[in-house]
């Protein structure tokens, strides 16, 4: 008898146990919002934004260039680490919100700093805070968003990058002449302030929660990106029975899938009880992060990061005297101007789509090719006629386009090069996909090319000319070019031969 009560008793605790963990995953409030692609993407992009404006702001006080050297540095030195917390931790929020209170006490000191350490320090912080963002938010969006679709969420994120870079000065400096020096920080507070809502509201991992799909099975796709198509044009896309799945995943309890490991659900009571044996001993890690360096996909990706920032930062430190001196222009002149650059980063999203539909090859050659041209016909920008500046107008807006081509194919191939790895090495990394860790090299190019892009184009441009400089800056495009054409994208594969269907 009393054993019969002792197993009721236990039976009873098991259902209250398992009744309260259910409540407990029940789904939050605005739940399919809120761990949709559009949100997901939308609050990583605000994010890049936010960092890029206020780092735009670096020239309203004295010191400038020693304090963007010194935050690149800091930004180079910072990026591995946030790519390998990332990765190791169970939510990618954790560091990302962490970045948000880094830029936050980095933007607090700047505001109110009275000598060259404490802005020396602001400078640092916002490096960290630039790293926890660049990798993390990317990510995030690599993980949330089905592969092939990342091209054109990638898109998105490059408006708020650019427009980030190109609205901070000029805001900072309007708002810095009518309000002061304290009323420049208005605009920045109220930015970090929108970033911190969305943050805490960006749902992650729906998967965590038991909310049925829908019909259809389809992934959560409010407002502007696309559903996904039958057809997958990259080679790391797979379709299931019925299912879209991404990466090698099938399953129908799966509501959208990033860069989890291949092998890591083999666990569980719905999985196939034959596995690959590459997969047996998935604990084991047999791979890292320079695994991916040793094919020449990866250091081809940085190499296209190098050379897009050296373009972009080569333009923005000679781009504005050289129209001063060239058509007599102040420095509002110059500064609207550098407007048509940035322009063509509001079509990312369709270079991105591109990309998903072509492949990140035909897409990113070209950007090489339009900035090899733009580059080598503004040599001729020499007089000041209206001829000439519509010239000037027109080559800025194919050297924008080249800039949001090659940068987004760079974050689409990165993406990329770790599924495909995973595919071929199903369990080289473990549990834990390395995407932030890929993540981290992109951003350190990017990094390294803000830092070769001023000291590059400003010594040739001194000594040597504008010409000389716009040569060099289209060489460099042209040759840049030959190693992605040759070694970017996934290998063809060799066609199966046909078996007969009656054997």
């Amino acid at each position: 008898m009393s054993s019969d009560f002792q197993h009721l008793t236990d039976n009873s605790v098991i259902r209250v146990c398992t009744v309260m963990a259910q409540n407990t995953r029940e789904s939050p409030w605005l739940f399919h919002f809120r761990s949709s692609e559009t949100f997901v993407v939308v609050t990583v992009t605000i994010a890049i934004f936010t960092d890029a404006f206020i780092y735009g702001m670096h020239w309203l006080s004295e010191w400038a260039p020693v304090k963007k050297m010194y935050t690149e540095r800091r930004y180079l030195s910072d990026l591995p680490f946030f790519g390998y917390i990332a990765d190791q931790s169970r939510l990618r929020r954790l560091p990302f919100v962490f970045g948000l209170i880094a830029l936050a006490a980095s933007t607090a000191l700047f505001a109110f700093a009275t000598s060259f350490p404490a802005l020396v320090l602001a400078r640092g912080l916002q490096g960290l805070s630039g790293a926890a963002v660049w990798v993390v938010g990317l990510a995030i969006v690599s993980d949330g968003v089905p592969a092939e679709r990342v091209g054109a969420a990638m898109g998105y994120t490059t408006i708020g990058l650019t427009w980030g870079f190109v609205l901070g000065p000029m805001m900072g400096g309007y708002i810095y002449e009518h309000m002061g020096w304290y009323g420049a920080f208005v605009v920045p507070t109220a930015l970090i302030f929108l970033d911190v809502v969305l943050r805490f509201l960006m749902i992650e991992t729906p998967s965590e929660y038991t909310t049925p799909l829908d019909e259809k099975n389809e992934p959560s796709n409010i407002f502007f990106l696309e559903k996904p198509h039958q057809s997958k044009p990259e080679s790391h896309l797979h379709s299931g029975d019925g299912v879209n799945s991404y990466d090698t995943f099938n399953g129908d309890n799966i509501q959208r899938l990033g860069h989890t490991s291949l092998c890591q659900d083999h666990d569980s009571e719905g999985a196939p009880l034959l596995v690959s044996s590459r997969c047996a001993d998935r604990g084991e890690k047999k791979a890292t992060i320079f695994s991916l360096l040793v094919s020449p996909r990866m250091p081809v990706a940085m190499l296209a990061t190098v050379i897009m920032a050296t373009m972009f930062t080569a333009l923005e430190t000679t781009l504005p005297l050289y129209t001063m001196e060239t058509f007599n222009w102040g420095s509002s002149g110059a500064g609207l101007v550098f407007l048509a650059v940035s322009l063509p980063t509001f079509g990312g999203v369709y270079i991105g789509k591109a990309i998903d539909k072509m492949g990140v090859r035909s897409v990113g050659t070209s950007g090489f090719a339009m900035g090899c041209l733009a580059w080598i016909l503004m040599r001729f920008i020499t007089s000041n006629t209206p001829g000439t500046v519509a010239s000037l107008v027109i080559l800025l807006l194919l050297m924008g386009s080249s800039i949001a081509a090659i940068e987004i194919t760079a974050m689409t191939e990165v993406s990329q090069v770790i599924g495909d790895y995973e595919i071929e090495n199903p369990g080289a990394f473990g549990d834990k996909s390395p995407v932030a860790q890929g993540y981290a090299l992109f951003n350190m190019s990017f990094a390294g090319g803000q830092l070769i892009g001023p000291l590059v184009s400003g010594a040739i441009r001194v000594h040597a000319g504008w010409s000389t400089m716009t040569l060099v800056l289209g060489v460099m495009c042209a040759v840049a070019a030959i190693p992605f054409t040759l070694f970017s994208g996934p290998p063809q594969k060799k066609k199966q031969p046909e078996i007969n269907s009656s054997v």
